[in-house]
């Protein structure tokens, strides 16, 4: 499917098929509908996008300047409080131990945030201060306060008259210090900033009787500032608390000081206001507060805040880097609200600007939310294309499916190795003749397989039943004495060469059938006692009391059927070697007499009252590790000792497997040498299928296992040669004595099978015939456990393929193992091939004897 206009040059035909001409139909769909979707994506998403941003910074607008008119009424309520409470002082008692009770209560009910009370009457000696020092009421000497430039006592002028009463004053934020002040037992100097209230008071009679001050400290309203900012009380306590500062200042435009963190460090700080005032230039210090600033006046953003909160408005600038700044821009903002701070002097009358607050925000909200928003709508935007995408891909699939099936299967078969013929729903005439061309083609491609794997697989099996050509000559191989070249026998001998000389006794570890009395011989022969006797015992074949005599002897009359004295095996072999074969499985009583005999080098045979000493090597040999047994208790530990004064390891088969070969020419070449009844009297020849069958299996039971192997093989092989059939191993020899003898023949299966039709070249629907079918035993046993399985199925069917045999075995087995099999039942004579090719069938090859149905080697074989 191609859209495109009149081909004017090279370049449209070019354009066109990369575009369309050369893409599937999923691919022509996609690239002509996605890109309209993405079109109107964007413009449905840009546009939103603007609408909800000019929402979200309206509404975050709104929420600062909500924040800075919660803090300003915070800081209000707190001056109102203030007011009220110079009130209740002014309305009690006014001498000095009433007062001081009463401030007292009060710093520990508003937490010590008012800092001075002083009392200024008509008498000049009618005047006292007093000071909240962290919970302490401290009264200032009159000299101490008369000497602060800006104490209380100084800062009382013409706004009190004419006295009305309930009038309060509020003076600008001062700072104030006092010098030599008895606090916490010590003389300090206090240094406060504080805003002063100050009030009339009036007896009650209406006359004038002085001034009462109380002083509010600016760490309190500092705190407050600090709580807000920190955004706990809006919710927003997740963001950085520094991105949100407040600024205090006074209605003359000097900065007093920030907001800090809400932490006990760091409200204990100075007040200070370096954070907010970086990137101005200005005035540092006014009289009354050293630590003010107030910015120059070519900062316009600021003084038109100083200016609206003078008018009492408040408001918000944008920050921009194109109009406000905060500053020389060197502070990034992103907005900054304002909000006078007011206090009235007479109730709910009119209200005095004091002060403002400035809330400066570089929280940016509203960036970070445009790009949330941003991010959502690409998330939503690659949603939408995947899920059309999506959608456009299955209608196409759908349209495409009856197009690439033929394809598909073909391309299915290509990646599974596959030559099966192609089944499938009629497809259109064009793509039938395909398919019934593919199907022609891969039935000859599947004989041509066939045939190569009957070859490779003929080829094998005729290499493996040649004579195996590295065998060593029977020469070069020793009649006796122990057999092998492996390192680890080399390893051996060197020891056994090493040890024989000397006189100590020898412990010789390894598991059954490794050659322990053979090692413990070849020592014997090759130790200066060589001449001596050489006596086996084994430990494990006799019991206690037999074994004692048979070891220590007995003297006559020791008991009632010793009528002569018997030495024992100790002084039997006085001069030559003892073997203790199985020490392990020695009584604890038998043990007891070795350790004695073994520490004196003296026995006491039974009945007899005397010691008697021997010259005796002993050599003792077990198949398991005595020394863990010792450690167990089984086992007695100082008898270990005594035992393994020297100690020789003999090496499992499975360690040593390149001794096969030569071990496997010993026996042979020994048993034909020694003329054994029944075997043949001249070696017989290894095929390489025996030898690699020798050479992969584990031998648990060593070479005794391996000497056994071959003698079995012996027996049975025929033609002088032992084939990988006659080594009978591990499972194989177990099933194998499971079935009668060569020569006989015993029912196998019971089956009802049906005769092939030789005109059909296939199995013919017959009724059974009921007869019974005998399976040669030497024949079963030369078939691999596969074999044997199949072989009643195999008979029942009367005839059978490649791909039914490989159906039947129900393994995953490869085609070059199902036609090995096959031509072995060949060779056998079980089966005959009939046809070529696809038509390649293995039918039952019979022989009719009494009735009976006989499956056995042919006498041609």
């Amino acid at each position: 499917m191609c859209f495109f206009g009149p081909l004017f040059s090279g370049n449209s035909l070019t354009t066109a098929s990369f575009f369309v001409v050369h893409r599937s139909l999923r691919g022509r769909m996609l690239i002509l509908c996605l890109p309209l979707l993405a079109v109107a994506l964007f413009v449905i998403f840009f546009s939103s996008w603007r609408v909800l941003e000019s929402v979200a910074s309206r509404a975050i607008s709104r929420n600062a300047q909500f924040r800075s008119y919660v803090m300003g009424q915070a800081l209000t309520q707190i001056l109102a409080e203030t007011r009220n409470n110079l009130l209740l002082l002014a309305s009690g008692e006014l001498d000095q131990e009433s007062m001081a009770r009463r401030l007292k209560y009060r710093s520990w009910f508003e937490k010590a945030q008012y800092r001075e009370v002083a009392f200024i009457g008509l008498a000049p000696e009618n005047k006292y201060l007093f000071l909240n020092c962290g919970g302490e009421i401290v009264v200032v000497p009159p000299e101490a306060a008369m000497s602060a430039v800006y104490g209380p006592f100084h800062s009382i002028g013409a706004n009190h008259l004419p006295h009305l009463p309930g009038r309060v004053n509020t003076s600008a934020p001062v700072e104030v210090s006092y010098t030599l002040l008895p606090v916490n037992k010590s003389l300090q100097s206090v240094t406060l900033h504080v805003l002063r209230f100050s009030t009339a008071v009036h007896d009650a009679q209406g006359r004038f009787q002085g001034v009462l001050i109380l002083s509010l400290d600016l760490s309190a309203l500092r705190a407050v500032l600090s709580i807000y900012s920190s955004g706990y009380v809006h919710g927003d306590g997740d963001a950085d608390s520094s991105s949100v500062r407040s600024l205090f200042f006074d209605k003359d435009g000097w900065m007093l000081f920030q907001s800090e963190g809400t932490t006990t460090e760091d409200q204990g700080k100075p007040l200070s206001s370096d954070a907010v005032r970086g990137g101005f230039r200005g005035d540092f210090g006014r009289p009354g507060f050293s630590l003010a600033f107030r910015p120059g006046p070519e900062y316009m953003s600021y003084w038109t805040m100083v200016l609206d909160v003078q008018n009492g408005s408040s408001g918000r600038l944008a920050m921009t880097e194109s109009g406000n700044l905060w500053g020389d821009g060197q502070q990034r903002l992103d907005g900054m609200c304002y909000v006078p701070v007011t206090v009235s002097a007479e109730g709910e009358g009119s209200k005095s600007v004091i002060g403002g607050i400035a809330v400066l925000d570089a929280s940016f909200i509203l960036s970070r939310t445009g790009t949330q928003m941003l991010v959502l709508y690409i998330c939503c935007f690659l949603a939408g294309m995947a899920l059309f995408g999506g959608c456009l891909w299955r209608i196409a699939g759908n349209v495409n499916r009856q197009l690439h099936v033929l394809a598909i299967d073909m391309e299915w078969r290509n990646e599974q190795d596959s030559l099966e013929p192609i089944y499938m729903p009629p497809l259109p005439r064009e793509l039938e003749k395909i398919k019934n061309a593919a199907n022609r083609l891969l039935e000859r491609l599947r004989w041509a397989i066939e045939h190569n794997i009957y070859r490779q697989v003929e080829a094998a099996a005729k290499l493996q039943r040649e004579p195996a050509d590295d065998l060593p000559d029977p020469e070069d191989v020793p009649s006796h004495g122990l057999v092998g070249n492996s390192p680890l026998m080399r390893h051996l001998q060197q020891q056994i060469r090493k040890v024989a000389p000397s006189g100590a006794d020898v412990l010789v570890v390894g598991d059954t059938g490794t050659g322990k009395e053979l090692v413990s011989e070849y020592i014997h022969r090759l130790s200066p006692r060589m001449h001596g006797p050489f006596i086996s015992i084994n430990c494990g074949a006799l019991d206690e009391t037999l074994l004692m005599d048979t070891l220590f002897g007995h003297v006559k009359g020791a008991f009632t059927e010793a009528k002569a004295a018997r030495k024992g095996a100790f002084l039997a072999a006085d001069g030559g070697t003892l073997m203790l074969d199985e020490v392990g499985n020695a009584a604890p009583k038998v043990q007891q007499a070795l350790l004695r005999a073994l520490s004196t080098r003296c026995i006491r045979p039974l009945g007899a009252d005397y010691d008697m000493p021997f010259n005796t090597r002993i050599i003792a040999a077990t198949n398991a590790e005595i020394g863990d047994e010792a450690m167990k208790g089984t086992f007695r530990e100082d008898l270990y000792y005594r035992l393994a004064v020297i100690t020789i390891h003999t090496p499992s088969l499975w360690q040593r497997k390149e001794d096969i070969p030569m071990l496997l020419v010993h026996f042979l070449s020994g048993t034909v040498y020694h003329g054994e009844p029944g075997m043949p009297k001249i070696m017989p020849v290894v095929s390489r299928g025996a030898l690699t069958k020798l050479m992969e299996y584990n031998w648990p039971g060593n070479v005794r296992e391996l000497k056994n192997c071959v003698t079995n093989a012996l027996t049975f092989c025929e033609g002088g040669i032992i084939f990988a059939e006659n080594i009978s191993i591990g499972a194989e020899l177990a099933e194998a004595r499971n079935y009668p003898q060569s020569g006989s023949h015993d029912a196998v299966k019971s089956l009802l099978p049906a005769r092939p039709d030789p005109s059909k070249g296939k199995t013919a629907d017959a009724k059974p015939t009921g007869r019974k079918i005998l399976v040669d035993a030497d024949l079963w046993r030369e078939l691999n456990p596969r074999q044997r399985r199949i072989l009643p199925q195999i008979l029942a069917k009367n005839s059978v393929s490649r791909n039914e045999y490989q159906s039947m075995v129900r393994e995953e087995i490869s085609a070059r193992t199902a036609l090995y099999d096959l031509q072995s039942f060949v060779a056998f004579g079980i089966l005959i091939r009939e046809g070529r090719g696809p038509a390649l069938r293995y039918l039952v090859a019979r022989r009719e004897a009494a009735g009976q149905t006989v499956v056995s080697r042919p006498a041609a074989a």
